[in-house]
């Protein structure tokens, strides 16, 4: 039978918090790392120079050994052959060279001719036929080391053999080793030391980025990083960061207007709609004063109507639908435009300057939304016949290296050179159109069709001189 219950639950709950793996950061994680490089390049090091100096170390152990081997053959097997005068000087070498040696003389029968007679269980007689194929044959077993010639006399043919311990080479391997291993430890420990310091010293700036980016609060005044100048990627770092938080700083800025401005604009027609009607309810009027009273509350109906429809307008440009593009003659959407706004401003005074040349019928096929483009020409041409104050308005047409150029200029009001950059902004409307109608969103809508269509649009003014607007397609 299973238990289940609170107790079992939180016991589980403990588990799973000891499991939670605890970040690291990145100062600790580039320590730990170095430390795991140095320590495993030192340990293959360490390990090669082990192996190189015991394979250097048994080579020149083993060179003594033939030497013995062959002093050996001669002490043995020559002795018949030479003077008591030449033998002496080679029974000194040998008996100077066999100390803590282990000599062995077998003949053909594989039986101990001279020498140890106890048999050594590690020369069998496989070595013994190793030994007479190759004539020169070393080994080792354990710290036992083993050399051995085939040697052919007038007594016959031996096998001479020659066993013996190393104890210095035994010590130095065990003194090598321990070095090492003090070295790596000493090693391990200044890397972790200098890479820690390293590490923090090197991530000192990005510490302090995250200590101002703590304090920046975006909702009150611009706030830029402070930095060195290192001439690094940290530099350009906190250069793209203090650029994302103009950016960030720009678009509060431009919500906190839209806000206010939005505010304004529908506050204003419906303040004036229910001024108007309590006025109208305070007592009973005649027909005409209704007609009047309604002529007002439909006006500004129409004006709140007309704000929010841009609203919606101004909304719907964020979502780009590819299936609405088509191939438009642009000369047609601009006449079409000029003949609207001829209708509804009839004292306006509008030129339109053609300088294309007759084959430039490809240059005005433009892959655009119909209506977005007819809303963007129409609200630029709109307002600067609005601004113009009936003096005349120019729209020109011209080529580029073969790109479409569109001038509309007027000479009316003008905007103040410190308010170009708000200009389209939604609801900004400058300081000196208070007397002209509008809500602010025509630049805002026409702006924004443009940047969809990839139309870059570049604004002149001057106070009391007029504007230039420039479409480059």
């Amino acid at each position: 039978m299973s238990r289940s219950g609170p107790g079992c639950e939180t016991g589980l709950v403990n588990k799973a918090e000891k499991l939670k793996i605890i970040p690291m950061k990145i100062q600790h994680k580039l320590t730990l790392t170095s430390s795991l490089v140095f320590g495993l390049v030192f340990t293959m090091a360490s390990v090669l120079i082990y192996l190189n100096f015991t394979r250097s170390a048994e080579s020149i152990f083993f060179a003594e050994l033939s030497r013995t081997a062959s002093l050996t053959a001669m002490f043995y097997l020559e002795e018949d052959e030479l003077s008591t005068k030449e033998f002496k000087p080679i029974e000194k070498k040998f008996i100077a060279s066999t100390v803590n040696q282990e000599i062995r003389l077998y003949d053909k029968a594989g039986q101990i001719h001279y020498g140890e007679a106890d048999p050594d269980t590690n020369i069998t007689s496989k070595i013994l036929k190793t030994i007479r194929a190759k004539s020169q044959y070393n080994f080792k077993v354990g710290n036992a080391f083993y050399y051995a010639i085939y040697y052919r006399d007038n007594q016959g043919s031996f096998s001479i053999i020659i066993k013996a311990k190393n104890p210095a080479l035994e010590a130095q391997e065990t003194e090598l080793v321990r070095i090492l291993v003090i070295a790596l430890l000493i090693g391990i420990f200044v890397i972790v030391a200098l890479s820690y310091s390293l590490s923090k010293y090197a991530y000192s700036p990005v510490r302090n980025m995250i200590d101002q980016v703590k304090l920046v609060d975006m909702t009150g005044k611009n706030h830029q990083l402070t930095y060195q100048k290192t001439s690094d990627e940290l530099e350009d770092l906190f250069k793209e960061f203090n650029s994302m938080l103009e950016k960030v700083y720009q678009n509060i800025q431009i919500q906190k207007n839209f806000i206010s401005h939005a505010s304004h604009e529908l506050k204003s027609p419906l303040a004036s709609i229910v001024g108007n009607l309590e006025v109208l309810l305070q007592k009973d009027r005649d027909i005409l004063e209704y007609k009047n009273v309604n002529r007002h509350v439909l006006k500004d109906a129409e004006r709140l109507e007309k704000v929010l429809q841009n609203l919606l307008v101004l909304a719907g440009l964020d979502h780009r639908d590819h299936a609405m593009i088509k191939e438009e003659r642009f000369d047609e959407i601009l006449w079409e435009v000029l003949d609207q706004i001829a209708k509804e401003y009839p004292l306006s005074k509008i030129s339109v300057n053609w300088q294309l040349p007759e084959d430039s019928g490809e240059m005005l096929i433009y892959a655009c939304v119909y209506t977005q483009m007819y809303i963007a020409l129409y609200n630029l041409i709109e307002n600067a016949v609005k601004f113009s104050d009936l003096k005349p308005v120019n729209v020109s047409l011209r080529h580029l290296d073969g790109r479409l150029v569109v001038e509309i200029s007027d000479e009316g009001i003008g905007i103040d050179p410190s308010e170009l950059k708000y200009i389209t902004e939604p609801f900004y409307r400058g300081q000196n159109v208070s007397r002209t109608s509008g809500n602010g969103l025509g630049m805002a809508i026409a702006s924004k069709i443009l940047e969809n269509h990839d139309i870059k649009m570049s604004i002149e003014s001057k106070l009391g001189i007029g504007t230039v607007i420039t479409l480059l397609f």
